[in-house]
């Protein structure tokens, strides 16, 4: 009898078996589309493979009112600083100058007091206190101006000295830190902390020494470096957060001739409106919204709640604060507009504009960063497995991988197929892998099988610009 033929040898028997119409069709054998991504490849994200932080954009200063943006830009080009550490600056002041005395309403029940808690993030000369200085200094010269003992800016972070602050000026202050949040450490020395983000109640101290404040409203502006977040966002996912993030890269060099002076005498008659226009905390001054502010809200309430069902870990934790931190922004910008109109018209209702550019001021600034600052300090789960796999592929120098491989050689049996899919998926997003596609066959399933970028070999490349148009799943 003549041998039988070996189908991984006889390019007959490999025909049949890899043609869906046959009936010895098998899918071990299925030929794939292409022998290469038909899309080609994005760039590779850095992240993945070093201790680099992910690509993030830029501040959208299309989104300010027109004087405050010009300020904004001017004074980060006289400064050398980012946009985006003095745009951060800005919305602190606002907030440090309304706390409780101004709250946005969405329903009747559900009233968002202008307080903000904000950390400039960045390495050491990034520009994070000359970005701050020239509005600290405004705010030096509105609290030089009151009549009383009352300040809204401090700069003592013990809680009896902010307590002190917000007995003297009850519509609350802003702390404005720029050193490591040393003061942070340590759950118990948090704690306190948290009602002042929504300015309840709080009462700290025992026996005669105890004290109560109704309204502890607290804004916060802090900057540091990375490495000093990192315990906290990895320890209190309840305080971190409630934060909103901004790690910008450096900006391009502005030529001397070309900064020009920021207009800081009518910034600081805006500021002084928005100051006048505050109320207090049982009398505050309600920025309602009309219908088309209400349907906005309604979209951008809607998207959150399926985004929040798929996020884990603290990035979870920060998309469920999204809902009350976008109705503030929207507060912050329907004020900065306001505050240089010259109009003798009480600020609001919120129309769609400052609603829709709030929206789009946290998902599309303020959500990328915090997710960049996340991945790079305290990476979830599948963010790490990705790694992994990402270094171990580099390692193999495999141009092709199988979920199987990736499931038992790079992740030790960790995962099981589905998880090793999400994995892929992850690796895909960044630009590592693309998955091979065959033709459909009529029974069985074809290979899970993985192309690798050839570049994850030889150079690396900067960011994950490449892919931004593709979706995470």
């Amino acid at each position: 009898m003549p041998p039988r033929p070996n189908a991984r040898h006889d390019p007959l028997v490999a025909l049949t078996r890899a043609d869906p119409l046959s009936p010895f069709y098998d899918p071990q054998y299925a030929q794939p589309l292409s022998s290469m991504p038909a899309a080609g490849w994005g760039e590779i994200d850095q992240a993945l493979l070093e201790e680099a932080r992910a690509a993030v954009p830029a501040f959208p200063l299309n989104l300010l009112p027109t004087f405050w943006r010009d300020w904004v830009c001017d004074t980060a080009n006289a400064t050398g600083a980012p946009a985006d550490y003095v745009a951060q600056s800005l919305f602190a002041a606002v907030a440090g100058l309304c706390g409780a005395g101004v709250v946005v309403r969405l329903a009747a029940r559900w009233d968002e007091p202008l307080v903000l808690w904000q950390a400039l993030v960045g390495p050491p000369s990034s520009g994070k206190s000359p970005a701050m200085a020239p509005m600290r200094g405004l705010l030096a010269t509105l609290d030089a101006e009151r009549d009383d003992e009352a300040k809204g800016v401090v700069s003592e972070a013990s809680l009896s000295a902010v307590a002190d602050a917000v007995t003297a000026n009850p519509r609350g202050v802003v702390l404005w830190r720029d050193d490591p949040p040393t003061w942070l450490h340590g759950d118990a020395v948090r704690a306190p902390w948290l009602p002042a983000w929504s300015a309840q109640p709080v009462s700290f101290g025992q026996g005669k020494g105890q004290r109560r404040i109704d309204r502890f409203a607290i804004s916060l502006l802090l900057a540091c470096q990375p490495r000093h977040l990192a315990d906290l966002l990895a320890e209190d996912q309840e305080f971190a957060s409630r934060f909103l993030f901004a790690w910008p890269d450096p900006p391009p060099h502005c030529a001397l001739a070309d900064c020009r002076p920021a207009r800081d005498d009518e910034a600081l008659a805006a500021l002084r409106r928005i100051a006048t226009v505050t109320r207090t905390p049982d009398d505050p001054l309600v920025l309602g919204v009309d219908e088309r502010a209400l349907r906005t809200f309604d979209e951008f309430l809607s998207a959150l709640r399926a985004e929040i069902a798929q996020a884990e870990d603290l990035e979870m934790a920060w998309l469920g604060k999204g809902r009350g931190i976008v109705a503030r922004l929207a507060g912050v910008l329907e004020l900065l507009a306001w505050s240089t109109l010259g109009s003798s018209v009480p600020p609001g209702p919120l129309g769609r504009a400052p609603a829709a550019h709030a929206v789009r001021l946290w998902s599309d600034y303020f959500r990328p960063q915090a997710r960049a600052l996340f991945d790079h300090s305290v990476p979830g789960e599948r963010e790490r497995l990705a790694r992994r796999v990402a270094r171990w592929l580099r390692s193999r120098g495999l141009a092709e991988v199988s979920r199987e491989q990736v499931r038992t050689e790079a992740l030790s049996r960790r995962v099981d197929a589905a998880e090793a899919d999400q994995v892929l998926y992850r690796l895909q997003d960044a630009g590592v892998v693309q998955q091979v596609l065959y033709t459909a066959p009529l029974r069985g399933r074809p290979p899970n099988r993985w192309w690798v970028n050839p570049r994850l070999h030889t150079t690396l490349s900067a960011g994950n610009t490449g892919n931004a148009g593709k979706s995470r799943k």
